[in-house]
């Protein structure tokens, strides 16, 4: 005769099977942590990754053409590195014209964010080489034009332009900023991992240290360029 579960056993599967579910929870735990601590580091060297790529090919074509001595500035948290990067529509800085390298623009004059340049085309190659969003690098510091300026324009709005004075040089740069979700280039967002940006200029040294968090994980990489 069939007498059914008996209270011991009752007990018995119950304690067995709360056991199976507390080592199930604790797996899935175990688990998740170990995914979401590798997903977070996985995104944090791509920040890393997707920063330094992009900054070391600025600094390689640093200042190319330009003025040596204006091929870098750091101000207010923004890292400026001089330049014009080569897009489909713009071959970039190139020799050209009847003046020889190195290139710049004049600061003829400058009313409030409106700085007025003896010309937009540096090296006389026909195609103006400043464009909303980027930075410029002048012998009063740097700045950056603001994102309505129209392009071949010869006089530039400023979006920071305080510094600046007539007579000074003038060179296209980009420009790196941390923003508070991630960091932006030229007013893009490049790395959106990445929480902390600091850069020191000494001489031809350049040293830039990135932190990225992602997940409750952490990644912090420096750089050190010598440059020519």
């Amino acid at each position: 005769m069939n007498r059914g579960m008996g209270l011991v056993e009752l007990m018995l599967s119950l304690t067995l099977g709360t056991m199976v579910i507390l080592v199930l929870c604790t797996m899935y735990a175990l688990f998740s942590k170990s995914y979401g601590e590798t997903k977070g580091a996985w995104h944090c060297m791509q920040s890393l990754r997707s920063a330094f790529v992009q900054i070391d090919s600025d600094v390689k074509q640093c200042s190319f053409l330009l003025p040596r001595d204006l091929k870098l500035a750091w101000d207010g948290g923004a890292l400026f590195i001089a330049g014009a990067t080569a897009t489909s529509s713009y071959p970039g800085v190139s020799l050209g014209g009847d003046a020889p390298p190195p290139y710049c623009s004049i600061v003829r004059t400058c009313l409030g964010p409106a700085v007025g340049l003896d010309s937009a085309d540096i090296d006389g190659d026909g195609t103006p080489d400043y464009r909303a969003d980027l930075g410029v690098i002048t012998d009063s510091g740097p700045c950056v034009i603001s994102h309505g300026y129209s392009r071949g324009n010869a006089t530039l709005s400023m979006a920071l332009s305080h510094r600046i004075q007539p007579g000074d040089r003038a060179v296209p740069s980009n420009h790196y900023r941390l923003g508070e979700d991630g960091l932006y280039r030229n007013a893009q967002l490049l790395a959106e991992a990445i929480t902390a940006f600091d850069a020191h200029v000494a001489g031809n040294e350049l040293t830039i240290s990135l932190l990225a968090r992602s997940n409750g994980t952490q990644k912090d990489l420096t750089c050190t360029y010598h440059l020519q």
